[in-house]
């Protein structure tokens, strides 16, 4: 049997610690986590293949934040693009922090290989955020970057959260105006949705600048079930604690997700 790449990459990248908490602000913004993105993407050979270029440019430094964003171009020469997003920094520095969000970040560093080998039919552009934690701040960055023009045209930009495992689909369209949203017309043809309330997170920065962004996760059958009951399941408050270990991770789980996030392309 193959062995998964995402969960390979997820083992890797629990493993390594940040230092402190994005959440307590002024902290260096090459951090051990941004590190072993940008080694693993270079093992993949994603720095000079397919015009697929690393950039640092969106790294602000100021009086209480220090903030980097990494931004993966596959350039199909389209006239618009698609987004895929999930932040890298950690509330926790004590925590494999696997839910929250390290299998997501695994999972797009697996699809970035798969458009590598699999040249995507539009450009796609994938982007690990920084200060999820903090108050959106790389993605308040990331939304002046669309806005302003640097990635094109953006159709649409997928955000994940909490994909370790589950094949249950859900989506927080219950935090905005789903109707006027292209990417919610695109998940519910693809996949059977489940619409939930959900904390912040980076698409509600997004939202915020007129960005049609969904944030996406998937769900085990029991904590579905409780979703359904009560709006909430006990592996989500596993969130900022040590219990948010890789021990909740499924691997087969992780690549039917990237396989699935292939055909919102």
């Amino acid at each position: 049997m193959k062995q998964s790449l995402a969960h390979e990459i997820l083992v890797g990248l629990c493993a390594v610690k940040n230092g402190s908490s994005s959440a307590l602000g002024k902290i260096e913004p090459i951090t051990p986590r941004v590190n072993y993105i940008f080694d693993t993407l270079i093992d993949l050979g994603l720095a000079d293949k397919l015009n697929a270029d690393i950039f640092n440019d969106s790294y602000d430094k100021t009086e209480t934040l220090y903030y980097m964003n990494i931004e993966v171009k596959f350039d199909m020469g389209t006239d618009t693009s698609v987004m895929f997003i999930a932040h890298h920094d950690v509330n926790n520095p004590h925590s494999d922090n696997c839910q929250d969000n390290s299998a997501s970040v695994s999972n797009l560093l697996s699809l970035a290989q798969h458009f590598r080998e699999n040249p995507p039919t539009k450009t796609v552009h994938i982007v690990f955020t920084d200060c999820e934690e903090f108050g959106g701040d790389g993605a308040k960055r990331l939304s002046d970057r669309i806005n302003e023009g640097a990635f094109g045209t953006v159709d649409y930009v997928v955000n994940l959260e909490l994909t370790a495992n589950g094949s249950n689909l859900w989506m927080d369209a219950e935090n905005f105006e789903k109707e006027n949203s292209e990417l919610v017309n695109v998940l519910n043809a693809n996949g059977e949705f489940t619409s939930v309330r959900t904390p912040f997170n980076d698409s509600v920065v997004l939202r915020k600048h007129e960005i049609d962004s969904v944030c996406i996760g998937t769900l085990l059958n029991k904590d579905f079930e409780q979703v359904l009951a009560k709006g909430y399941c006990e592996t989500w408050s596993l969130c900022h604690k040590a219990k948010d270990s890789i021990d909740n991770a499924v691997a087969t789980d992780m690549d039917n997700f990237v396989e699935f996030l292939i055909k919102l392309v």
